[in-house]
């Protein structure tokens, strides 16, 4: 009985002395912070990841394409919008990716980056609504490949 009665003093003491230590070392607020500036700067990237859209022809798979594609926004606010929103914002350049398949721009020996990156860019832009402004200054094509399907 004496062994428990030491045991709860014992914690009561370690939990006061550690409460006491916290409140003494504990940050003193001075005044409320101002409200924080955007932070000007930059260019801020986010890492959007790859994306993968086949190619279609009567039904059947005959390539993939493969794009590995980096975000930049202007501010460290937007780069952090397009961080929270980011899967709506690949859904929608899947979407962009999906368009420009259906309608060849993938077919023949050459793609067009640029025409790429722009659609892309609309396409996830176009993610955030009307009421924001358009968070992503540019799309990045980190690596644009069409791997075809010899498996037919």
């Amino acid at each position: 009985m004496k062994a428990v009665l030491l045991f709860a003093v014992a914690a009561m003491l370690a939990f006061a002395g550690g409460y006491g230590f916290g409140r003494i070392k504990a940050p003193q607020d001075s005044a409320p912070a101002a409200p924080a500036e955007p932070v000007v700067g930059g260019p801020y990237y986010v890492e959007a990841g790859q994306l993968v859209v086949p190619m279609l022809e009567r039904g059947r798979t005959i390539a993939f394409i493969l794009t590995q594609v980096t975000l930049e926004a202007s501010s460290a606010d937007d780069a952090l919008l397009v961080r929270r929103r980011l899967p709506h914002a690949r859904s929608a350049m899947l979407e962009s990716l999906f368009d420009l398949a259906g309608h060849g721009r993938f077919n023949g020996p050459a793609v067009d980056p640029q025409g790429v990156a722009t659609a892309l860019l609309a396409g996830a832009n176009g993610s955030f609504g009307r009421e924001s402004a358009q968070p992503i200054r540019s799309v990045l094509i980190d690596r644009l490949l069409r791997q075809d399907n010899t498996r037919l």
